[in-house]
């Protein structure tokens, strides 16, 4: 029997990305009201004042645009013994960060806080930012060597995840 499981964890905005958002908003706004009295006081040259109110809503749509990329979602994708994780920017733009053969998996466990930054040769960092129920898989990749996954799988998705996995690395005691 085939398996098949999606899960998508949205990133909570830390402190940057809340500051650099009201950045971009109040620099958005900026611009729009200089365009906006550059229009006014140049009234008497048409292609200068033409010129900068046309220019007010393309400043709002790239501010907004910009805006939106802000916002970053991690999609779990399990089939059958292979874990992939996209990261998806502004829900437009989708990266492949890393697809992992659970056979090679090593451990599966719930992580520690003093676990944030495991050993080893890469870190995948696919979580919400709560540091809440967050897991940890860790497997030998092919290209990178040991490989730790930080992610926020729900308890579905762990349920699954725990059946794929080599008896060696399964998690004790879901619930």
């Amino acid at each position: 029997m085939d398996i098949f499981v999606e899960q998508i964890v949205t990133r909570l905005p830390d402190a940057r990305t809340r500051m650099l958002k009201t950045s971009l908003i109040a620099a958005m706004a900026a611009v729009s009201a200089t365009l906006a009295a550059a229009a006014y006081m140049f009234a008497g040259l048409p292609f200068i004042a033409i010129t900068a109110a046309a220019a007010v809503p393309g400043v709002i749509w790239l501010g907004v645009q910009m805006v939106k990329g802000l916002s970053v979602e991690y999609e779990y994708i399990l089939t059958n013994k292979e874990l992939d994780i996209d990261k998806i920017t502004g829900r437009r733009n989708r990266n492949r960060m890393v697809t992992l053969d659970l056979a090679n998996a090593v451990s599966f466990a719930p992580v520690e806080l003093e676990e944030l930054e495991p050993r080893a040769d890469v870190t995948v960092y696919a979580h919400d930012n709560t540091y809440i129920n967050m897991w940890q898989l860790r497997a030998k990749h092919h290209l990178h060597g040991d490989t730790v996954l930080l992610f926020n799988p729900n308890s579905g998705f762990t349920e699954k995840l725990n059946k794929v996995l080599p008896p060696r690395a399964r998690a004790r005691n879901i619930t």
